[in-house]
């Protein structure tokens, strides 16, 4: 068994010359202010990164100055706002002058990942930790890195499947090397890792989810993460990324929504969680006089993705999991006895930010 905790991405080799690169920021909410407080405090002699814009979904700035935005990336917008329209932030970047361009993507907005095509071909390197794209139709996935493989274009997504765990590339040089992924299983969910370790303490269902909210651990809305979709979502990226060719209607997964919850405002499902305690309380406990736990796991095997709550012995890998921590199994050809486990924390804002700070820097570092 070989297990690989966080680490940091190897890059290519840095050239003798300082790397000069323009960002476009798309989405500055907890990701995104995260990353942009992360490059404004990086002290590299190898990068010379620009904030060329930044936009949310309602307004746009753009930076008409050739020097770093010092402090909160925010204060563009007290003098440059114009109302967002997506079509023409991409026509502007098409159209920019900085030979090195880098989009990141931070919005979770399928609009902006339907554009990703296109700014591509346009020769734009992507960053982003959103999983929309990826985990559209099949034809999709597979267009967007033949586009980019044509045009000499980096895209890139570590972010989107085990926040700075570096899953992605580690299948990704698994495969280089010649090997076959034959399985990949476990917990891909730092939300869920720690809606269970909590709830095994004696806390409440409703309790932990808010909490779990107001940490930034769970998705802007919980019940992305409780339906399983997330789960599903990555697991889906991991598949394409292993070679497998599947889509979301090829697979369900358990969702841990209450019925009545399901269709009402974000606002009432956290007010209204704790209609949930009982039901977990008692499955906890259950789970606990048998000797385990419960983990929301994920796997790929034989090709097809299964999805949902599994009941693990507490004392296994999986059930000393705590707080956010995610495990991943991948068996290969080579690791065919015992897995390469990837293991880590797999929620939280500035981890996922450093993340996309990572692939960034590994852009960066492949420019000249």
């Amino acid at each position: 068994m070989t297990t690989i905790h966080a680490i940091k991405q190897n890059r290519a080799p840095v050239k003798s010359k300082r790397v000069r690169a323009g960002i476009f920021l798309a989405g500055i909410g907890t990701v995104g202010g995260a990353f942009a407080e992360q490059v404004n405090r990086l002290e590299s002699k190898e990068f010379d990164f620009r904030f060329l814009g930044i936009c949310n979904s309602r307004e746009t700035a753009w930076n008409k100055t050739d020097v770093p935005i010092n402090g909160k990336i925010q204060s563009l917008f007290a003098e440059n706002r114009i109302k967002t329209n997506w079509n023409n932030i991409v026509t502007q970047l098409e159209q920019s002058d900085e030979k090195n361009l880098i989009f990141v993507d931070a919005t979770g907005s399928e609009e902006v990942a339907r554009y990703y095509v296109r700014i591509l071909r346009a020769g734009i390197h992507i960053v982003t930790p959103s999983k929309l794209a990826n985990t559209f139709e099949q034809e999709f996935y597979n267009r967007l890195h033949e586009i980019s493989a044509e045009n000499g274009t980096h895209y890139r997504y570590e972010a989107t499947a085990g926040a700075g765990l570096p899953v992605i590339e580690s299948i990704r040089r698994l495969r280089e090397t010649g090997d076959i992924i034959c399985k990949i299983s476990g917990v891909v969910s730092g939300t869920m890792t720690y809606l269970f370790s909590q709830l095994e303490q004696g806390r409440s269902f409703g309790d932990v989810i808010r909490e779990a909210a107001e940490k930034g651990y769970a998705e802007p809305d919980p019940r992305d993460d409780l339906s399983g979709e997330d789960v599903a979502r990555k697991l889906i990226i991991l598949a394409r990324t292993a070679g497998f060719y599947v889509n979301r209607t090829d697979f369900g997964s358990e969702d841990l929504t209450p019925e009545s919850l399901k269709s009402v405002t974000k606002e009432e499902f956290l007010a209204q969680a704790d209609i949930a305690n009982e039901y977990w309380s008692n499955r906890i406990s259950a789970a606990k006089e048998r000797g385990n736990v419960l983990r929301y796991t994920g796997t790929l095997s034989g090709g097809k993705i299964e999805v949902g709550v599994s009941e693990v012995p507490a004392s296994s890998p999986l059930g000393t999991l705590r707080g956010t921590d995610n495990q991943i199994q991948i068996y290969t050809d080579f690791y065919d006895e015992y897995p390469l486990i990837i293991q880590g924390p797999g929620a939280g804002r500035d981890v996922t930010a450093q993340a996309v700070l990572g692939d960034v820097l590994d852009v960066a570092s492949r420019l000249g």
